[in-house]
This record gives C-alpha cells, structure tokens and sequence, in this order.
C-alpha cells in the first residue's frame, strides 16, 4: 500500500495523503474509515485517501509546525478464513523516522509495528490512527510508502529493544488458578462503545491482547450492581478483562490479596509477588492510606509478610507526593477520596521514572467503589487502562468466582509457581487442631500444628446471627420472632463456646464437599475429645439448624433435626409452622425463568411472549418440565435481587403441584444430592427459603402448613422419606438440574413414587444443557411426554434483570393454575375471605365483600335467613376488594347501595325487620359468614 504526495506547510496548504490498495488484497485484508476521524477518509476505486486538508471535516486538517493524533481513522478486517497477525511499516525519505505512522489506541506514541503485531480472528477488525508530525517538513512534494502487512504466523521483532514480555522465561511449572471476590472489569479495545466521549477525563484508548494480563472465564456477565446505569456494557461473547499491564502500570478488578483470600488454594499471593520480581526486584512499596481507602494494608497483613520475606517493605502513606521520592511501587486500592493536581503530577513522574504503579478497583455492589477516582489517576498516568463502573458473575451468577484464563504468551512470568502463603492441606487427611476461637455456633478458629490459624465453617449446619448481623428468619421453619430467634444465636454461641473453646479437636474434610466455601474458609467436621462430632451434637441438641449442602451425612442429620423439632428443644421452642401467615398469594398474572430454556411435548401451559413452551405438564405420567429454577431466591429484593413483586413464582409451582399430585396432602421435597448445591445455575433447598415461607403459609384440607424439604439420598431410610412401603408420604419432589446423573434404583423410585400418585416437578436450565441430559433417563423411565430442548429462550422486551431471565403472560386458557392457591377446589387451602358487610330488613338486601387478595369463585355458593330462604349464587367471580349485593328485585322500595356485582332474589320479603340471622355457605355448604341484627 503506497502513500501518495501532499505538501505539509501551512494552514492554508493541501494536505493529502493517499492509501492505495494494491493487489487482490480485499480477498484477505480489507480497510474501511473508521467511526471518530472516518470523516478524513475518501475511498475512491480501490483507493483509500486520507484527506487532512480540512475539505473533508469542515474545514479541521493539520497545520504546519505541529504534531496531531487521529483515532480511529481507519480500520483493518481479516477477510480471511483463518486468524492473521496484521502490523505496519513506513519508509520515507522525508519524514524522520516516527513522524508518521498508524497506531493502535493503545499506544498512541509508538508507530504499530511488527512488535505490537495484533492478531485478528476470523472477521476481526482493529481500528487503527494516524500520527503526523510536521514540524521538520516545509512545503513541497514527498513520497511515504506506508505498508499493512498480514501474515498467518506472528513477526519476528527487528527492534533491538523488544519489549519485557518477549523477553520473558516461561516458568516450568504454572500457578492453577486466581480468585476475585466482588470485582470489576477494566475497559479496553474489545468493548465496543467503551466510555463515551466526556464521560471521563482524558482518552481511553483501549487494551490491547498483549495487556490484558487475566480474563474472567467463558460466560461471565458484566452487571450495573449499583443500579446507577453507570456502567459500560460488553458485547455478549466478549470474556471480560479483569487485570492489565501497560508499561509499569498494573491494574486489577479489585484487592485481590486481601487476608480473606484462600492463598493455601489459589495463586493470588504468587501473582502478587511474581510482579515485585518482574517490575523492582526489592525496594519499597508504597500501599496509598491518605484517600479514605477501606482496604488499607491492615486488611493484608498476609501478604505484607509475604512480600517483606521476599525482600520487600510494603509502608503505608498518607502523603504520597512526599513519600514517592524514597519509593519503589505503589498500590492504590479504591480512593474514595480524589487526588489533588500535584499529587497526580507526582504520580505520573514516579511512573515516567519507572515506578512500578499498581492500580485496585472493586465491584460497584452497593456502589461502595471509586472508579471515577482510579480512572483520574489512570488518565494522569497516560496508560490506556480504564475501570468499569460494574461487578462481574461467573457463568453461574456467582460474585465470588475463579478463572484460569491468563496470558501466559506475553505474561508468562507472572504466573510461576512458587511458594506462597498458606499450610497446604489434603482433603483425604485428617488434622489435630486447637480451637484458639469460637465466633458462634458455626464457625470457629483454629490453629494447626505448625501455629498456622485458619477459620472453620462448621460443616452441615447452621446457627442464627449473633449481635446485629441480618438474619433470614426464612431459613428457619415455622420460626417467625426474630427476636426470640437471636435469642437462641446467643444460647448457640454459648453452647459452642463450652464444647470447643480450648480444646484439641480433630478437623476432617467431605468427599462431597470442597475443601473451603466462597469465602475461603475451610469446611470440616470437628470430632472433640470425647469422639462426638460437633456437627452432629450441634444439630441433635437443637441449638442448630441442617444446612442443605450435598455434604455425605445430610439425610441424617436431618432425621436429628426433626427429633429436635418434634421434641421443641432449644431452638425449636419458637418454633410452629401452623402459626406462619399467608402471604405472597394472589392471581398469577406473570411469571419468570432465569436461563430460560424450552421444553417439549405434553401441555404447554406457559409460553414465552415469541411462544417458545417453557412449562409442560404431562398429566398422566404426573410430571412437569419447567423451563427454569423459578423459584430461585437470588431474585428476592431481601437477597440483593431485583425483587420479584409482581411474578407470580410461588403460587403458579404450587397449582402445579396441586394438580399433578391431586391435591397437596404431604411434603413437598427437594432434591440436594446430585450437585445442584454447589451449581450455580440449579437450585437445592438453602436456594429457596422463600418459597419455603411461602408454603409454611399456606394450608390444604390435609394439612394447616405445607412441609417443604429437602432430600439428598433417595434410597436409604433417613431423611424425608418420598415412600412408606409403596404409599406416598410426600407429594412432590421437585429436582432442579442435576450436575450428576441419578441412578438406576434412584430413578425406580421416583417411578415408583410417580405411579403411586405423586407429582415429579422438574426444573430445567441453559445455562447447562450437557446437564440437562441427566434428566432424560428419568423422563424416559416416567414414560413422560414431556422433555426438555437445548433451545435458550431469551427476550430483550419482557425480562426480569436481563434477557436471558424472560419474562411472559402468555398463559394457557382454562386453567386453574395461575389462580392464588388459596382458590384452589382441589388444595382446599384456606376458607376465602367473604364477609357480610350489612343486611337490610326495610330495603330487603344482603351487602357482602371479599376481603381477601384473590378472586372467589362463588358459584353455588348460598345465602339464607333463619327461617331457611335461600338464595344460590349462579356464576360469580367477585375480585379482591370487590362487593356483591343480594336484593329483592325492588319490592320493597328503598335505595340498593351501590356494588361491584348485583344479584335479584325474587323471594320477596325475606329479612324480617326486627331482627335475623344471614349465612353465607360455600358450595360444599360450609358457612363462610353469618350477621345476626
């Protein structure tokens, strides 16, 4: 590609440079103009040329005597059918050597060569801009020959610098993986649309391949947690960047070397220390505490003695600008404060002077963040990182999450792995440890052999919230004062206190569970002296509730809970599920699906708006597919969720139950024993306590509160049992997407239990549809006629906190199920809430209202006087709030007051005037109400 004459003078002078493409080169690379300086570009018969004159821009172009920058001028595609690496060359007699050049937004100084070779993908594009420096040219005419070269296999560097990460060794053994809790993104090139123009100080230019130091796995979502519409979206497959290196500058999503971190299980500390090794060598570290930062270095005394055993010092400074000049690095965490003028002109000459600045965000969560504040600080630097004003999931919606996708190709030193923090422990083995703490019933410190302290999440159980930490009572069947529940957090503490504090227990490990939980502590069992098991003395003595992990022995403790209960002991004293309120019961009247993904066959009785079936029920095998976990309670606005008012989740799973099962007249289980516990994209039975409220709350001709619990073992005889010989003692099971596949004689008895009359709910997800396979056994042995397809159903319109969370009114016609189950006929439920409001025995008429939330059915419902007149209703739906009024046609004069509904009794004279006895009676004859006058 050649570049033609221009005379570079004056204002006044034509400026033109020109691009000609030559040879079939649209077959492999093609050029276009880009989307900010396009304006510049003219393509005329296979040329392309870049008109500075002002001719084209209204009248912007370049002077004489001056150096000008034009991002995004041009863009380069691989038209090809395989990934190429592109870079350019410039030969000119003329200019100087870098007076003009193409550049990446990256690196706006330094001409785009062989180098800082890009590598595009099948149907990439990379925009690239224009460098021109004029200070050395007068007028006249001069040839530049510019080249874009495209090759399948990357450059060899003909510079004799290179750059550090060429250079770099690759380590023999690698770090495995990196923890982020609560993180950010950083903003570069493949985020299209990154930060409109004013939106920040400075230009974000963007961040290259070679940047990009770690990314979040596949599937990983950006969210504006904050809700402030502050955050910059990413295209849906782009995998999310969440640390970068430019030229001295480190920037990361969030504090990733906090003492929380799990250092013994992930590789955080070795990156941390990798990079000291890289970029200092030794020295002083400066970690910035004079911003109102939260995470100062108090909150990482791990990693203090860690680096400072590796011949660091980490100082904490309160006046940077003064404590630079004797200073090595520095680490800025999140300043909520801003950084005055000097004090970024001191940060950015430390930087030109080649300090080492690292650069810590957090997730926007409760918009507790400061990314304005970093991204002035990165502008001053003039590095092209950016923070995003948002907080990443996981594919499976996790805000604490791992990633193993590092760049160890220009990186590879950062991810050596070496010794780092933390004792090293064997799932398979067991520990004798001292228990220096107890924090309450749950959860205590404790110290191993080589003086190593680490907290232990008591495995399998769960007691309440000591002090003024919140507390969801919804984990706690039928207990409803929360107050008196503290009370029995304080009893639990005490307990745990006496049985541990000082003692020398044995710590032991779940095959089916991971060595720690998500916030890096360990999960174990404490066997005291004695040979108890605290985890089991804990549970039988009532001071705690099972906490529905899939860990081995859950079934059991189960059956040492409900002693307790049954027994009122500790605990369950302020226990009564008969006792809990009604509430969350109305019409349904729309529903969600997170990870939506249709179904197949059957009845469809639920549709996407676009008419994809997403709930089916086959009737006769007493099964229903549901096309997601919809009674998730990570929605819930108690949870951090978007709340879910206004979705009829809990009674439309309910009428479905109803209706398969024939009437609710036992439990409802759920199923925790084949992965779905630690699958984020399934649920088990500590993922929905709401719905467990919900059910508590609600009451059948069987039962005054419906049971919902949770199974890990089908086959053996603790735990809520689904069967008593070949007699159903449950109603439902409910299996949300299993990650492991059931067994033979695990689905014989869920056939079992289907042909003895009980209801098979199945909640389905596409998040994993390789998972989603482990239910077709199962359906097949049902003889189902339903299914699930691979299909995600998503809508841009009609969601609930993203498209792929659909929501829909599109419900079938003539259907019981989208009633409260309260109006179920065949639930029973609870009696409707009709009252007689007034009787009349001049103007001869009965006042009623429905003082409930949902619609009564009143068909051959009756009312009646003492003396045994009476009237039956004909078809009358009579809407919550709404008022009937029974008269007598008029005959005996006088005002009818007004009413919703109006029905005409041509009795004649029925109420006598001076006194009488109305009832109203349902259809089975059961008196709702009666009014004596």
């Amino acid at each position: 590609m050649a570049l033609g004459s221009g005379a570079f003078s004056t204002v006044e002078a034509n400026r033109q440079a020109e691009v000609t493409v030559t040879g079939d080169s649209n077959a492999y690379l093609a050029l276009g103009p880009g989307d900010q300086n396009g304006a510049f570009v003219d393509e005329d018969d296979g040329q392309v040329v870049l008109d500075f004159s002002g001719n084209r821009n209204g009248g912007v172009g370049v002077g004489g005597d001056s150096t000008y920058t034009f991002d995004d001028t041009l863009w380069v595609q691989n038209q090809g059918t395989s990934s190429t690496y592109v870079w350019t060359s410039v030969e000119s007699s003329t200019f100087a050597d870098g007076a003009f050049y193409l550049y990446t937004h990256s690196n706006r100084d330094t001409q785009f060569s062989e180098g800082d070779a890009v590598e595009l993908g099948i149907g990439e594009s990379i925009p690239l801009g224009v460098y021109i420096d004029t200070t050395e040219i007068s007028t006249d005419s001069y040839d530049v020959d510019l080249t874009i070269h495209g090759a399948g296999e990357p450059p060899q560097d003909g510079s004799d610098d290179g750059g550090d990460e060429e250079s770099e060794p690759v380590p023999e053994e690698l770090i495995g993986t990196l923890s982020f809790d609560s993180t950010a993104s950083l903003l570069g090139t493949d985020t299209p649309g990154s930060l409109p123009d004013g939106e920040l100080p400075g230009d974000p230019g963007g961040l290259t391949d070679e940047q990009i130091v770690v990314r979040a796995e596949a599937g990983a979502q950006s969210v504006d947690e904050d809700g402030n519409g502050d955050s910059v979206p990413y295209g849906d497959d782009d995998p999310l960047p969440l640390m970068a290196y430019d030229d001295g500058i480190f920037a990361a999503g969030v504090p990733f070397v906090q003492d929380d971190t799990a250092f013994a299980q992930y590789g955080n500390d070795e990156l941390f220390l990798n990079l000291f090794d890289r970029e200092l060598g030794s020295g002083t570290v400066l970690w910035d505490e004079g911003h109102g930062q939260f995470y100062d270095l108090a909150a990482h005394t791990a990693i203090e003695t860690y680096v400072e055993d590796a011949d660091y010092t980490l100082s904490a400074t309160t006046d940077i600008a003064a404590d630079l000049a004797d200073a090595d690095g520095v680490v800025i965490t999140s300043p909520a404060d801003t950084f005055s003028d000097a004090e970024l002109e001191a940060l950015a000459s430390f930087a030109d002077d080649g300090g080492l600045v690292v650069l810590m965000d957090q997730s926007d969560y409760n918009n507790f963040d400061a990314t304005s504040n970093l991204n002035e600080i990165a502008a001053a630097l003039s590095t092209a990182i950016r923070f995003n004003d948002n907080q990443v999931l996981n594919g499976d919606g996790d805000f604490a999450f791992t990633t193993t996708q590092f760049n160890t190709d220009d990186h590879p030193s950062l991810f050596g792995e070496r010794a780092g923090i933390g004792l090293e422990l064997d799932r398979d083995e067991s520990y004798e440890v001292d228990v220096v703490s107890v924090a309450d019933g749950d959860t205590a410190d404790v110290q191993f052999a080589d003086g190593t302290e680490k907290t232990v999440r008591i495995l399998g159980v769960d007691t309440a919230e000591t002090g003024g930490t919140e507390e969801r009572i919804e984990e706690y069947e039928g207990v409803t004062d929360g107050d008196a529940l503290r009370e029995e957090a304080d009893a639990a503490s005490a307990y745990a206190e006496d049985l541990l504090n000082g003692e020398t227990v044995t710590l032991t490990f779940d095959d089916n569970e991971p060595l720690r939980g998500s916030y890096g502590r360990l999960l174990g069992y404490l066997e005291l002296p004695n040979g108890d098991v605290y985890n089991e003395r804990v549970i039988e003595d009532g001071y705690a509730r099972l906490y529905s992990s899939g860990f081995a022995n859950h079934d059991r403790y189960w059956d040492h809970e409900r002693a307790a209960r049954d027994a009122g002991t500790n605990l369950w004293s302020v226990s009564d599920t008969s006792a809990v309120p009604e509430s969350g019961d109305s019409a349904v009247e729309s529903l969600f699906f997170p990870e939506a993904v249709a179904v197949s066959g059957g009845t469809t009785v639920v549709s996407s708006e676009g008419d994809d079936p997403l709930v089916a029920l086959d009737d006769d095998a007493g099964v229903a597919v549901l096309g997601g976990p919809i009674v998730d309670e990570e929605f819930e606005s108690d949870e951090g969720g978007p709340g879910i008012e206004g979705y009829g989740q809990y009674p439309f799973l309910t009428n479905v139950i109803d209706r398969l099962a024939g009437g609710i007249d036992g439990r409802v289980l759920i199923d925790g024993g084949h992965g779905q516990f630690n699958a984020g994209f399934s649920i088990a039975a500590e993922d929905a306590a709401y719905y467990q409220r919900y059910l508590e709350g609600q009451s059948t001709a069987a039962l005054d509160s419906i049971a919902f619990q949770p199974t890990n073992d089908l086959l053996d005889d603790n735990g809520p049992a689904l069967l008593d010989g070949d007699e159903t003692v449950a109603s439902a099971l409910v299996v949300s997407t299993p990650t492991e596949a059931l067994s033979t004689d695990e689905r014989d008895r869920i056939t079992t239990f289907a042909d003895a009359g009980g209801a098979v709910v199945l909640l389905g997800t596409a998040a994993d549809t390789d998972a989603l396979g482990n239910f077709d056994p199962l359906l097949a042995d049902l003889d189902a006629d339903v299914g699930f397809t691979t299909t995600a159903v998503t809508d841009g319109d009609d969601n609930l906190a993203g498209a792929s969370n659909p929501a829909t009114t599109n419900f079938a016609d003539g259907t019981e199920l989208f009633d409260p189950f309260t109006a179920s006929t065949d639930g029973g439920g609870e009696s409707p809430s009709v009252t007689i409001v007034e009787v009349s025995g001049e103007t001869e008429y009965v006042l009623m209202e429905n003082t409930g939330s949902a619609t009564v059915e009143m068909e051959n419902w009756s009312v009646g006087d003492a003396a045994d007149h009476t009237y039956t209703f004909p078809a009358t739906a009579l809407g919550a709030g709404e008022t009937v009024v029974v008269s007598n046609d008029g005959k005996s004069g006088g005002t009818v007051p007004d009413a919703d509904i109006l029905r005409n009794w041509d009795e004649g004279y029925v109420w006598n005037n001076g006194g009488d006895t109305a009832t109203l009676a349902d259809a089975d004859g059961e008196t709702v109400d009666s009014y004596s006058y």
